[in-house]
């Protein structure tokens, strides 16, 4: 499906300001991205091997709680790998489309539009997926603010998270 590739060849972006969070529960990869792999992650008690990771975690616990925060036209933005390059490949699409189940894309009338209206969809999914990450991120700092411990010597953190 071609538009599913074109959403596959965006990079997400994400607050900076979420920077300190992410490299808690992440490894710093070396010389090049994603190359440490499980091991690494366990000897250092950290829960994602890469920073992708965290932010479809981040996307998915947003959209779990239907939990969504605009990113500040202020903000300092990072930028992730592009989707396609992320993995597993089949999370990453269940990302994409829960978060087109979220939204107001009318994929009928999709079909009838022209490249500068689809190009304008695509930007408005990668917009709301950004939001729900984001949302997403605000539940774990606030999880890590109201109980410190919560995310020590438990190795279901996560998943408990989901489930609150």
């Amino acid at each position: 499906m071609e538009l599913l590739k074109k959403i596959r060849d965006r990079a997400p972006e994400y607050d900076a300001a979420h920077e300190d969070l992410i490299t808690k529960f992440t490894l710093v990869q070396g010389g090049r991205a994603g190359t440490a792999g499980e091991g690494t992650a366990w000897e250092q008690g950290k829960y994602f091997s890469t920073k992708y990771e965290i932010y479809m975690y981040a996307a998915l616990l947003g959209l779990k709680n239907d939990y969504k925060i605009p990113l500040g036209t202020n903000a300092k933005k990072e930028k992730f790998i592009e989707i396609k390059s992320w993995q597993p490949a089949d999370l990453a699409d269940y990302v994409i489309m829960s978060v087109f189940a979220k939204s107001n894309i009318d994929l009928n009338e999709l079909e009838n539009k022209d490249d500068k209206e689809v190009e304008r969809e695509i930007l408005s999914l990668r917009k709301l997926m950004e939001e729900y990450a984001n949302g997403g991120f605000d539940k774990i700092r606030g999880k890590l603010e109201s109980d410190p411990t919560f995310f020590d010597n438990n190795d279901n953190c996560f998943i408990d998270l989901l489930d609150a």
